[in-house]
């Protein structure tokens, strides 16, 4: 195990470990790490025996046995639709030194089997706790709500509910299938009013810290010395005033908790007469599950020497939870309310007004509104001097501004540049009074210039809107080809990525061949030079029998040569 996996242990510690083919115990140092138990033979080792996959699986604590006082055991068996932890075993059972190591070891394996399921809750912070329930849209965790709900409708009426203790076996059972990630539902034939009431005490005693964090404590403390210390019902209400205006300040999951025991608590003590337990006999015993500093956990002394102030908080808090239990206020105006909002003096508000484009524009540009008609002729006359065409030689009718205009120009040219005798001029320019019938004409033509102009406006502004329209279906069409070219790159890249993937895998199953080959070989010629070796350790011990085998032909044909001329050895 190198040193990052080290960092990231959660416990180590010895435990002994039973196995091997007549079950005996041995010594192994474990360490519990991400989701596995890894066992080495010494706590130096980087190289670890076996290992254990805990998700899936479950823990728990194995019964007393009277005639093995010494052995706090736990064991490890496959989960729901397993029949083994491993390959090699169907179970783990571990020795631990005692029931307290027992007991964290347990915790701790629980916690990475079931924590990411909603288990593991006892002696769980309320924050890793609500940080599952919130993923389920719930405001408070599930075995407070079950155990409520359960003493609420069987066990107000019952005398003693939170003084007589339940039966311990029950208890921690529940504990264990509350701690496995499963979703108990109280059933008042299977359990009893002071099993789940002392069920929910113990969750709220295992917390690591309790509902009012410990860096509230003095401030709350300090209230309830006002309170306990008051002399006059305005000092009791200032106290019970402060008590309200500082529970806000703790976490909400933390604030909806208490707000939602409180309420209970005082259901409870409502019924006291039957119950016999009264606000002051709550408070008394839930006063340290709902506030204590983080010294009074190691400390007894200082949890008596506190008891009487905790006492007084959590009386404060059953007595008084409709005046001190206030939701939190949010600073943020609702959105529904934001379009009946009155702006103040000094807020700029943008208000409707009746000018059209047409005189907003001749307002910014020109500093006065212009009549729409001759802004529409300056337009007009500019459009037609950038397409550099002129609307008198074009013959186009022209606009009655201009053409006085223009008139008046004629008649200056007329007279700068006309000479000649009079006759002459009376041929080409005949003067003469003006008729009647002229200025009708003149009249007839402007209106008709007038409606000619204005049905060319239209058609110009109608080709306008057209070209607009074009534009941006060109627009339109440019940017639904960038997103295809987007998308061909991506598929090409797509392409060259599993391109290169295949090249790599081809590369790799390349060098797998080649290394399976050679190892192949290597095996073959290592196999052949043990047959080799063992064929010549054959010869050579054949050949070592056959000369034994001459000798002791050789001897027994000497002894027999004996025997005729000496007779036999005596015995």
């Amino acid at each position: 195990m190198n040193a990052a996996q080290r960092q990231r242990i959660i416990r180590s510690g010895w435990l002994k470990k039973q196995g091997g083919m007549v079950r005996t115990w041995h010594r192994r140092w474990f360490c519990l790490n991400n989701d596995f138990l890894f066992y080495f033979a010494k706590e130096d080792d980087s190289k670890p025996l076996g290992c254990i996959f805990l998700p899936g699986n479950r823990v728990c604590e194995v019964p007393f046995n009277p005639e093995e006082p010494d052995k706090c055991l736990l064991e490890i068996s496959a989960g729901k639709g397993q029949t083994r932890v491993t390959s090699n075993h169907e179970t783990y059972l571990l020795w631990a030194a005692n029931d307290e190591e027992r007991q964290k070891w347990i915790k701790n394996i629980r916690k990475v089997m079931y924590s990411s399921f909603g288990g593991a809750i006892f002696g769980q912070s309320l924050k890793e706790t609500m940080a599952f329930e919130h993923k389920l849209n719930r405001r408070l965790p599930y075995i407070m709500e079950q155990c409520v709900h359960f003493l609420t409708k069987n066990g107000l009426d019952v005398e003693g509910i939170f003084r007589l203790p339940g039966r311990n076996l029950l208890i921690k059972e529940l504990k264990e299938r509350f701690d496995s990630a499963e979703r108990v539902v109280f059933d008042i034939e299977e359990v009893d009013v002071h099993t789940v009431a002392s069920l929910l005490k113990l969750y709220l005693r295992e917390l690591p810290q309790s509902v009012i964090p410990a860096e509230y404590y003095q401030k709350f403390m300090n209230i309830a010395l006002r309170f306990q210390s008051a002399q006059t019902p305005e000092d009791k209400q200032k106290a019970i005033f402060d008590l309200r205006e500082s529970l806000p300040d703790i976490p909400t999951d933390n604030f909806h908790i208490l707000s939602f025991l409180c309420k209970f608590l005082a259901l409870v003590s409502r019924n006291s007469e039957v119950n016999k337990m009264t606000v002051l006999n709550i408070a008394t015993v839930f006063g340290p599950n709902i506030i204590r500093n983080v010294s009074e956990a190691d400390s007894a002394e200082l949890l008596m020497a506190t008891a009487d102030i905790t006492q007084q908080l959590v009386f404060m808090m059953i007595e008084y939870e409709k005046d001190v239990f206030v939701e939190k206020q949010m600073d943020t105006t609702p959105v529904g309310n934001l379009l009946d909002l009155e702006p103040e003096d000094n807020t700029c508000v943008l208000k409707p007004t009746s000018l059209n484009l047409m005189d907003c524009i001749n307002k910014e540009l020109f500093g006065s509104e212009i009549p729409a008609s001759e802004f529409e002729e300056l337009l007009a006359l500019q459009q037609l001097s950038l397409d550099g065409v002129s609307p008198i030689a074009e013959n186009k009718p022209v606009a009655p501004v201009r053409r006085k205009k223009m008139a008046n120009r004629r008649g200056e040219n007329r007279k700068v540049v006309m000479s000649g005798t009079e006759e002459e001029l009376e041929t080409h320019f005949p003067v003469g009074p003006e008729s009647p019938d002229s200025e009708n004409q003149d009249s007839e033509l402007a209106e008709s210039s007038d409606s000619l102009y204005n049905g060319q406006t239209a058609v110009e502004l109608d080709i306008h809107s057209k070209c607009e329209q074009l534009e941006q279906q060109n627009k339109t069409l440019q940017e639904r080809g960038v997103q295809q070219e987007v998308k061909i790159n991506e598929m090409r890249m797509k392409i060259a990525r599993l391109e290169r993937y295949m090249k790599e895998l081809t590369r790799s199953n390349s060098v797998i061949v080649q290394r399976y080959e050679a190892r192949i070989s290597t095996m073959d010629n290592a196999h052949k030079n043990a047959i080799k070796t063992l064929q010549d350790k054959l010869k050579a011990e054949k050949k070592s029998t056959d000369e034994a085998v001459k000798r002791v032909m050789i001897l027994q044909t000497q002894l027999q040569h004996y025997h005729l001329k000496y007779g036999e050895l005596p015995e």
